[in-house]
């Protein structure tokens, strides 16, 4: 009896999770999400809002502190909360070692393949979205120079390949990393429309990684 009962138990979680998910798939996605990124102030606020509001994710950083909260219904309750000032944990001291040098992993993309790689899937993951609200004005910089001015090239590539991306100016900082400036962004998504696209970017993301291995 005790066995059957503890199927029962776990048979019900999985059909009401499975249920739950199918919920998310089908009822819009709503969200919303604001920035102020100055010297003195940088705060990013996000909201996401699943099955009309049943259930509700929000996500604060500022101060360098990220923190996470869910809420069902009425009933809010914290989930996460880190400081990235945090000091890493120093690990014990190792004896030392032979140092043998290792080969560069040829497999593993810069920061202009990456950039490159989100041009490609970026205007496939923005197409379903229906934005309300889409605002900004940002100035942005790498550290290397080269991938700023190559985000920003990539940018204004998809700015022409959808309306909503010309109300977000963005400006290129050559001489400090970092973002600078303010943006509002607030839309609905239908989720089960991301299916096809996660599978062509997965394996997209496998054919770059075979071609900068020098495969075909």
């Amino acid at each position: 009896m005790t066995l059957i009962l503890i199927i029962k138990i776990i048979l019900t979680i999985f059909v009401s999770l499975l249920g739950l998910s199918l919920l998310i798939l089908i009822f819009p996605t709503r969200f919303k999400v604001s920035g102020t990124f100055e010297d003195d102030q940088k705060q990013l606020r996000a909201v996401v809002s699943f099955i009309n509001g049943f259930l509700r994710f929000f996500l604060r950083w500022e101060n360098n502190t990220i923190s996470v909260s869910a809420a069902l219904l009425m009933v809010k309750a914290p989930v996460l909360k880190k400081s990235l000032d945090e000091p890493a944990k120093k690990p014990k001291p190792k004896k030392k070692e032979k140092k043998t040098k290792k080969k560069k992993d040829s497999s593993k993309l810069s920061v202009i393949d990456w950039i490159s790689f989100a041009g490609k899937v970026a205007p496939k993951i923005i197409k379903p979205i229906q934005f309300k609200t889409i605002d900004g004005d940002l100035s942005v910089g790498f550290k290397n120079p080269a991938a700023t001015g190559f985000f920003l090239s990539t940018y204004y590539m998809l700015m022409y390949t959808t309306n909503y991306l010309k109300r977000i100016n963005i400006r290129a900082n050559f001489t400090q990393p970092g973002i600078w400036g303010k943006i509002e962004i607030g839309g609905l998504i239908h989720l089960y429309q991301y299916i096809q696209i996660l599978i062509f970017v997965y394996k997209y993301y496998k054919r770059r990684i075979r071609k900068k291995k020098g495969g075909s």
